[in-house]
């Protein structure tokens, strides 16, 4: 018999301590907040980290950016004792094989969201759970072009819970309220000039429940050296040229020349 087929083989710990906790998932379902009590509130730390500014697309109003997101909650399901497991304090799991949190983008601009959700789910023995999955975000913003190209641009983006209120989904800052621009790749054409962030709390007339949010603000400020080599330095020169052949004698073929 093959040694692909011995059931024999020995298996490490970890192995065995992710298959019983995903058996463990799979019985009870991912469906439904993983929680001890249904009055228990799943608090979701979320922050952004800007990896590249990919668009800016004046026409249709929509704001390009390429993202980590960074999520962190406690899923009580997910939790073991160390010593019971070979002293193991964290595992990787599937994020398809568990309850995730529904923040998502209030302000999309594009149904077909490129999202890189297969991101393994870093799970620490206590149930705290580390989630960063990368995405392409296309955002709605507003644009306005009257100074260009000497302008600034704001966007927003505004991240929630798509189905839960807030007490059964809290969304907070995992640190400080701006995106995280370490991995910030520099843009040629915009500068960033200013990065910040703000939780908000909406509540509606029809119900007592409370909807928090997170926004992020980004102003941009068009680099004009990209467009002074592009666009304002051929203006010039064209300009003066014009103006040169007017000082050419008119009897010079040169003035032909210059005005072809």
């Amino acid at each position: 018999v093959s040694a692909a087929f011995n059931h024999n083989l020995p298996v490490s710990e970890e192995k065995l301590l992710v298959k019983r906790l995903l058996d463990r998932y799979a019985r009870l379902g991912k469906i439904g907040r993983p929680v001890l009590n249904t009055s228990e509130t799943v608090t979701v730390n979320f922050d952004l980290s800007l990896i590249q500014i990919v668009d800016v697309d004046e026409k249709n109003q929509v704001l390009v950016t390429n993202i980590w997101y960074n999520y962190v909650w406690t899923d009580h399901l997910l939790k073991w004792d160390p010593e019971e497991h070979g002293n193991i304090s964290n595992i990787r799991v599937p994020s398809d094989r568990i309850w995730l949190p529904d923040i998502l983008l209030y302000n999309f601009a594009d149904t077909r969201l490129k999202e890189q959700r297969e991101a393994l789910v870093v799970v620490n023995y206590t149930g705290g759970t580390l989630w960063m999955p990368q995405a392409i975000l296309k955002s709605s913003c507003f644009f306005d072009i009257t100074f260009f190209p000497f302008d600034d641009q704001e966007c927003k983006l505004k991240f929630g819970s798509w189905t839960y209120d807030g007490f059964k989904v809290d969304v907070v800052f995992r640190s400080a309220p701006k995106m995280d621009l370490n991995d910030y790749m520099l843009s040629n054409e915009w500068d960033i000039m200013e990065n910040v962030a703000v939780r908000n709390v909406r509540k509606y007339a029809c119900c007592p429940e409370p909807y928090p949010d997170l926004t992020f603000r980004l102003r941009l400020r068009r680099k004009v050296a990209f467009y002074s080599f592009i666009l304002i330095l051929p203006c010039a020169l064209l300009s003066l040229l014009t103006l040169v052949i007017f000082w050419v004698p008119p009897e010079s073929p040169a003035k032909l020349q210059l005005g072809k």
